[in-house]
């Protein structure tokens, strides 16, 4: 893609668009594989990792509630402090951010290789340290990426990171397990060394880009950090995506999290590590499943019309648990409710990246991943502790009940096409007006004279109209917005004609 001075580019759906890009086409993009590839082989390293502290910090402490915290402690900054992390990030050039934050975190995991056996407290706040910059560097990649992709292409990576991040998951634990037992250090050495690659890949092969927000935009942290919640909750559309990925992740998670309990419930109440490893592994399936059915299966234009029918779909999956199924239905059950949530996300995140203005694209993805980390863990908490003192299946299908109630309450608030359609049509005028200020520079008057924004939901038949003065300017935003199957494609043509 051509990013011209660096200015943001005007977001639309791709209408034309009759089938999906490819992983070589989308892998093409020399920035965007990168970028990819640092965040694969950086995740894979994230997980051998926590695997491997989780074993050293119990092996030591024999406490499962130390252990548990050091698990847990990696999730702690999205619930707080993440968001004013995530505006910080704003301010600064993505790329800068990334590189900054895997420089310190491979500097953090050489300092717990070092110490292995410090106290476990020196421990856990060095993993919590390392764990704060995680919001900005999460925030500034998914940020970055709608600068690098556009259309289709953009569809393809996000697939292609959710699939790579289970997969690493997987992968991850096995791995750190099996480091573990050789030498306790060998997993943070290799944590390590591959937050150093992806820090030496992006500083070589991403470009950078200046930041979203300008100086002269500068409010103070806080009320940055609140301008991301605004933004997304202010808008319907931004707001109706959010409200169903938060509902879908909070029922999706449920077989996760009482996976041991609900193998040893399915075993007669004893531990079952196989129960318990296809449960995880369904659930892995299933997002994977899904992730590649959207992508490469569906058309472009009928995927934002199925977010509404396959969003309650994760819940419903899960009713059945009510009749205490055994194993093998437990498994098909966590398959369907992970496919239909990695069906609904790769479309709501197109969606939402089409009426997001530049200036908040990394704090809008902030307060998103804060959502979905606390909404999981409030879900397998309050699910285990209900299942404590209930029946396991009946914990499960009530649940699942409560969450279809909540998501068909969210999906008959959902948007019309034609909102969505404004709300896109709105956000590209957004766009061109900071184009055309970005490009006039500072200092230079140049006047927009008279600015006609046509907001047609349908495209207008062809007329002659007079030629713009020299004081006009015209922005055209007819160009099918109702048309949502697709993403940001490249920046029009007719943009030349227009500066």
């Amino acid at each position: 893609m051509s990013e011209g001075r660096g200015l943001p580019t005007v977001s639309g759906p791709d209408e034309s668009a009759q089938r999906s890009a490819t992983i070589r086409q989308t892998l093409a993009n020399r920035e965007y594989a990168a970028v990819f590839t640092a965040q694969a082989q950086s995740v894979l390293g994230d997980n051998v990792a926590r695997a491997a502290i989780v074993a050293l910090i119990y092996g030591h402490t024999r406490s499962p509630v130390v252990a548990a915290a050091a698990f847990a402690v990696s999730y702690l900054p999205w619930l707080g402090l993440g968001a004013v992390l995530t505006a910080w990030a704003e301010r600064h050039p993505y790329r800068r951010t990334m590189i900054g934050c895997d420089v310190l975190r491979a500097g953090i995991m050489l300092v717990l290789a070092v110490f292995p056996h410090a106290h476990s407290s020196v421990l856990i706040a060095l993993l919590f340290f390392s764990a704060l910059l995680a919001p900005p560097f999460d925030s500034s990649r998914s940020a970055l990426m709608p600068r690098l992709l556009h259309g289709e292409q953009y569809v393809t990576a996000i697939t292609l990171n959710r699939t790579t991040a289970q997969l690493a998951l997987i992968c991850g634990y096995g791995l750190g397990a099996l480091l573990v037992s050789v030498n306790d250090r060998a997993a943070l050495v290799f944590n390590a060394v591959t937050f150093a690659i992806s820090a030496v890949i992006v500083s070589t092969l991403v470009k950078e880009y200046p930041p979203s927000l300008k100086a002269e935009q500068h409010t103070g942290l806080l009320r940055e950090a609140l301008d991301g919640y605004r933004i997304v909750f202010r808008s319907q559309v931004m707001r109706s995506i959010a409200l169903v990925v938060f509902c879908g992740v909070s029922i999706g998670v449920i077989p996760e999290g009482l996976a041991a309990a609900w193998a040893a419930h399915l075993a007669g109440n004893k531990p079952d590590t196989f129960g318990f490893g296809v449960i995880m592994i369904a659930s892995a399936v299933g997002f994977v499943v899904g992730s590649a059915l959207v992508t490469w299966q569906l058309r472009p234009q009928r995927r934002i019309a199925l977010i509404r029918p396959v969003a309650i779909v994760t819940p419903l999956a899960l009713v059945p648990a009510l009749l205490d199924p055994d194993l093998v239905v437990v498994a098909v059950m966590t398959v369907v409710a992970g496919a239909s949530l990695a069906i609904t996300m790769p479309a709501g995140n197109g969606l939402f990246v089409q009426v997001l203005p530049p200036a908040y694209r990394a704090r809008a993805f902030g307060v998103m991943q804060s959502g979905v980390h606390l909404c999981q863990g409030a879900a397998a908490l309050i699910s285990g502790w209900l299942a404590s003192y209930y029946a396991l299946p009946a914990v499960v299908g009530y649940f699942a009940i409560g969450g279809a109630a909540a998501m068909a309450l969210i999906i008959a608030a959902w948007p019309s096409k034609a909102s969505i359609a404004d709300a896109i049509a709105a956000n590209k005028v957004v766009i061109a007006a900071e184009q055309h200020a970005a490009a006039a520079g500072p200092g230079r008057i140049d006047e927009f004279g008279e600015v006609t924004i046509d907001l047609g939901r349908a495209p207008l038949p062809a007329r002659r109209r007079p030629s713009p003065g020299p004081s006009e300017r015209t922005v055209d935003l007819s160009e099918r917005t109702a048309e949502l199957g697709g993403l940001p494609p490249p920046p029009p043509s007719q943009a030349a004609r227009h500066s």
